[in-house]
């Protein structure tokens, strides 16, 4: 019982948090010309330049929602695509001088949110908070064979009509 109590809290503060930082990244880009997904695909480019596929694997959106992506911040001049020289059907994605800029800018804005939003947690709490929230991330990482096996036991569509019998039945 304690567990799923637990677990009940969890999920309610990891959907929440999940709505209120959000909510809180789109407050912080409504004085800037892009949304929180083109925010995410600035943040994946400034590690290096990508394919497509690999942007969209790293941002885990399907490929058309980044194709639109991506058209966006190019006419903006924050990304160029390029084809790759003897595979016209790879595209190369990378960001321009002005992308890096604009996503530098966000980028220091949002540790100075996030430096203030930790200066309201118990200095003595802190370190435990962040190095909680990192355990997390390293459990939930869609690269990793565990998850992908969690993922099996859980989210499958056989899963969740069995489930829907259950309940109907219950």
């Amino acid at each position: 019982m304690v567990q799923k109590q637990l677990s009940k809290r969890a999920y309610q503060a990891f959907t929440l948090l999940s709505r209120r930082v959000n909510w809180l990244m789109r407050q912080q880009l409504l004085a800037c010309p892009i949304t929180v997904q083109q925010c995410y695909a600035l943040e994946s480019l400034m590690k290096g330049h990508k394919s497509m596929n690999a942007l969209a694997s790293d941002m885990a959106i399907h490929q058309s929602t980044l194709t639109r992506i991506v058209e966006k911040l190019e006419k903006q001049g924050f990304i160029i695509r390029t084809r790759k020289p003897g595979n016209q059907r790879m595209v190369e994605v990378r960001l321009t001088e002005t992308g890096r800029l604009i996503y530098q800018q966000l980028y220091n804005g949002t540790l100075q949110t996030i430096s203030n939003l930790l200066e309201q947690v118990p200095a003595e709490k802190q370190e435990t908070l962040v190095s909680a929230m990192e355990a997390f991330l390293s459990i939930i990482d869609p690269e990793s064979q565990t998850f992908q096996d969690l993922l099996k036991t859980c989210c499958t569509e056989e899963i969740f009509t069995e489930n829907l019998i259950k309940e109907k039945r219950g």
